[in-house]
């Protein structure tokens, strides 16, 4: 073999270590799922599968499953076959590599040591800051993408992919794998292959726009999806940059299409209102959500992440303690109830409540499942 050639052998993305930690990541969450057992259960065969039509470039996504969750909110998921999130992570990984670094500090979802509880935690650092310990004025401007994953253009994605991949100092023949998956993943129609689950009845409940079969042609990415998630972040960069080095906002911080904007004057933010509109729309073909945009004094509380946030203390939003007292109530309706599931519910709300002031709140539930648990 030529040493031109082992370099080719060796740049390339699609190599079995590459694919195979691929498929551990995938499979942390969905190792108990069908999809993910039928792949294991040959393993090295359907991976080396997948490397060859990868290389040879036959790869297409098979089919989704589209449904409707109702829980929190009502939204349109399409999700990917178990082999194609392989492929997700392969690709997010590799061009995570390449962009990571040049996100805006203060993005905080879908990225490592990030999160909403940090999302949160920065707000609250962000409070005393704004305000000089509290001996200034301060106002906090709310913003919200209309029907955002909807509305992302194909084209614009592509050409933001296409730059990020081209003035990276990778080797050429990264560069030419990536961006033909890059094209794979993006202007693959989930809509055009994919099997219904569910209460079909649900999708009459999704709102206006919020679905991909309502969207026109190079709309619109899947919820559901890690590339969707990754592609999200890279899109909305590009405002986030704009907005911390155009407009100069000091305390910023974005969780995918929902945006807070802190500072000391109300016409300030008011003009901000109006060129974050222009920039999204010129731009990025998106525009602002008008029925979701906030702009009140911060003593007012600010309604974020799950969180009612104020200069003093935070507390749980309602909406998420009824949707406890709602699943507890559906655990214990079930008999036998599943004690192990209602202690991994409690861990998960506890930890949420956790980052608010709730300790009474706490206390409450946990007597409540206590009585549950010993009966």
């Amino acid at each position: 073999m030529s040493s031109k050639a082992h370099d080719n052998k060796v740049k390339t993305i699609f190599t079995y270590k590459k694919i195979y930690q691929a498929y551990l990541d995938c499979r942390t969450n969905k190792r108990k799922t069908i999809n993910a057992l039928k792949f294991e259960y040959e393993l090295e065969n359907n991976l080396a599968s997948l490397i060859a039509r990868l290389k040879n470039r036959t790869y297409t996504p098979d089919r989704s499953t589209c449904f409707v969750v109702t829980d929190p909110t009502v939204r349109e998921i399409f999700a990917a076959d178990f082999k194609d999130r392989i492929i997700h992570h392969l690709f997010v990984t590799e061009l995570s590599s390449i962009t990571e670094k040049s996100f805006c500090f203060d993005s905080y979802a879908c990225r490592k040591g990030k999160g909403t509880h940090a999302a949160v935690d920065r707000l609250k650092k962000f409070l005393p800051k704004v305000t000089n310990n509290y001996t200034r004025q301060a106002y906090c401007l709310q913003l919200d993408i209309s029907s955002f994953f909807m509305s992302i253009d194909h084209n614009i994605l592509f050409g933001l992919v296409k730059n990020r991949i081209n003035k990276s100092t990778r080797e050429n023949l990264w560069k030419n794998e990536m961006l033909w998956l890059t094209k794979v993943i993006i202007y693959t129609k989930a809509t055009d292959n994919y099997i219904l689950k569910g209460e079909k009845r649900n999708f009459a409940l999704l709102p206006k726009g919020k679905s991909l079969f309502e969207v026109g042609k190079f709309k619109g990415l899947p919820i559901g999806n890690l590339t969707s998630q990754f592609f999200a972040n890279l899109y909305m960069n590009e405002l986030d940059q704009y907005i911390k080095r155009s407009l100069k906002c000091r305390f910023y911080i974005r969780y995918v299409d929902d945006l807070i904007i802190l500072g000391n004057l109300k016409s300030d933010l008011e003009k901000a209102i109006v060129e974050i509109d222009k920039f999204l729309k010129q731009e990025l073909r998106l525009s602002l959500n008008y029925k979701k945009t906030k702009l009140k004094n911060i003593h007012q509380g600010i309604d974020f992440l799950g969180y009612y946030i104020k200069p003093n203390y935070v507390l749980t939003r309602k909406k998420v303690v009824k949707r406890f007292w709602s699943k507890i109530r559906l655990i214990q309706s079930t008999k036998p109830v599943d004690k192990n599931r209602l202690r991994e519910l409690a861990a998960s709300y506890f930890g949420h409540f956790g980052h608010a002031n709730s300790y009474f709140l706490r206390k409450k539930f946990e007597q409540v499942i206590e009585q549950i648990v010993k009966i």
